[in-house]
């Protein structure tokens, strides 16, 4: 099964001064499955990198994802709606709609395993099942 990161765990692997950095490295070594991240997800991970590291780090990743290691999940026009959804029910706590179309994007391709270490806005928008549980893994 698929791990669909999140761009702070991304952003942590990158950079050294992250107070994850040493966390997400080890976490992203272990893993052996495929790894996906969202399209809106890049651009707010080349913003964040642009201005705390540099083009090095974007055309990087780049790398990562034409060698394979990375794959894009487009989103569907389903995922946006469903991220609209997502956004309306938990707009108190003003989500963003990368968070949200991460989790639509999740919940279409079955897959629970999400890395993360900005938790609460998946946890705020992830749809709780019939007995309170949530559907996905936030990891690592």
């Amino acid at each position: 099964m698929a791990i669909l990161l999140d761009g702070s765990t991304i952003v942590a692997a990158a950079d050294t001064a992250d107070l994850n950095h040493a966390a997400a490295r080890a976490y992203l070594e272990r893993v052996d499955e495929p790894l996906l991240v969202g399209a809106l997800t890049l651009a707010e991970i080349d913003h964040l990198f642009q201005r705390e590291l540099g083009s090095a780090a974007t055309l990087a990743l780049l790398d990562s994802i034409a060698s394979g290691a990375l794959r894009v999940v487009q989103p569907t026009d389903a995922d946006l709606a469903r991220a609209g959804e997502l956004l309306a029910a938990a707009a108190e706590h003003r989500p963003r709609l990368a968070d949200a179309l991460l989790v639509a994007a999740a919940l279409r391709l079955g897959i629970r395993r999400v890395a993360t270490f900005d938790r609460r806005p998946i946890a705020v928008l992830a749809p709780r099942g019939p007995r309170g549980e949530r559907p996905f893994d936030l990891e690592p």
